[in-house]
């Protein structure tokens, strides 16, 4: 019976031992508590919530290409990653 070939789906070197910094620490905090606390105190459901949480990323992607990158090519990339089919 021949064996079977694995193949490993993990990044292997150094870059995938990177941890976050505490800027992106920080971001992920705040809006895990900006979530919570529309959960809880604005009486928001969940899936308002994550539509909320979903519009304001939009908007800040679409400001940093507009103010740093070449608009086209970067609104092309991420109007591709918005209507693909998940995986």
């Amino acid at each position: 019976m021949p064996k079977s070939q694995s193949v490993s789906c993990m990044e292997n070197g150094p870059s995938s031992r990177r941890r976050l910094s505490g800027t992106e620490a920080i971001v992920i905090i705040v809006i895990i508590t900006v979530a919570a606390a529309l959960t809880a105190v604005a009486g928001m459901t969940v899936p308002v919530v994550l539509q909320v949480l979903a519009g304001a990323g939009l908007t800040a992607v679409l400001v940093v290409m507009l103010i740093t990158t070449t608009p086209v090519r970067g609104l092309r990339a991420a109007l591709q990653a918005l209507l693909s089919p998940a995986a």
